[in-house]
């Protein structure tokens, strides 16, 4: 890794991923003060009367418990989709705005070589996810225990993130993979989010009716069982890590092509 390079490009990074956390905290913090029994009657008649939206939107079952409450609304749809984003706007950042503007030629001028180059950028990406991960996480722990102290066990829902971490891990890898890999630069911008997008819609679109129920065991979405990492259910466990050691293989996968590729510059 190059530090000076990791340093100027994380604070080039830091904006997105701050509004991308103020984002998710607020909807956290919205989402734990909803946790009330009377406003939970009123979500209830309203999935009744939209039962495949809430099914697609992952917000089937409202759960007895503060945990449930906020995986079902947080962890179904926003910790996927708003994390994505992010993925997608950094390793453009971090990758394709650099061959598209020629930059790459200045950093490859540099005495170092691509790997290392590529592995800070890679580095970067993966450190604004990880403060993203702990902000959220203080910030749900905090508003639980000011709101609903004792409601929530810390442990739980630390474990939760961090298997919804290894998600976003697999869905930056994505993204990355095809920044890196991927000569055409509208390819390299849009292809590794277009993939990641029809994963979402796959899963939303298994939750429509029964006869599309089958979607949901063909996208790596599924491997995540916030509920069942918590519990400590082994095959939750195993596809959380799955979901982590794809994404830590795609990053590598993406770097290998990265190295070999023949930039014009």
């Amino acid at each position: 890794m190059i530090l000076p390079l990791f340093r100027h490009e994380l604070r080039s990074c830091l904006l997105p991923t701050a509004i991308i956390a103020a984002v998710v905290i607020l909807y956290a913090c919205v989402i734990i003060g909803m946790y009330d029994p009377a406003l939970g009657e009123s979500l209830a008649l309203m999935r009744d009367a939209m039962p495949e939206l809430f099914v697609a939107f992952g917000m089937a079952d409202q759960g007895t418990t503060l945990l449930e409450f906020v995986v079902n609304y947080l962890h179904g749809f926003l910790l996927v989709v708003f994390p994505l984003v992010l993925a997608a706007v950094l390793a453009n950042r971090l990758v394709v705005r650099h061959v598209e503007r020629g930059s790459i030629a200045y950093l490859l001028a540099q005495p170092v070589g691509r790997a290392r180059l590529i592995a800070s950028q890679a580095g970067v990406l993966i450190f604004c996810l990880v403060l993203l991960a702990t902000v959220l996480t203080v910030f749900e722990l905090a508003a639980a225990y000011i709101m609903f102290p004792g409601e929530l066990v810390a442990s739980d829902l630390v474990v939760i993130n961090v298997a919804t971490f290894c998600l976003w891990v697999f869905l930056s890898g994505v993204c990355w993979a095809g920044a890196c890999a991927l000569p055409n630069v509208p390819a390299a911008r849009w292809v590794g989010v277009a993939v990641c997008a029809l994963f979402v819609l796959v899963q939303m679109l298994s939750g429509v009716g029964n006869e599309l129920a089958w979607l949901a065991d063909v996208t790596p979405l599924s491997l995540l069982d916030p509920l069942g990492v918590a519990s400590g259910e082994f095959g939750a466990l195993a596809g959380a890590t799955a979901l982590g050691v794809s994404g830590a293989a795609l990053f590598v996968l993406g770097t290998a092509v990265f190295t070999r590729r023949d930039l014009s510059v």
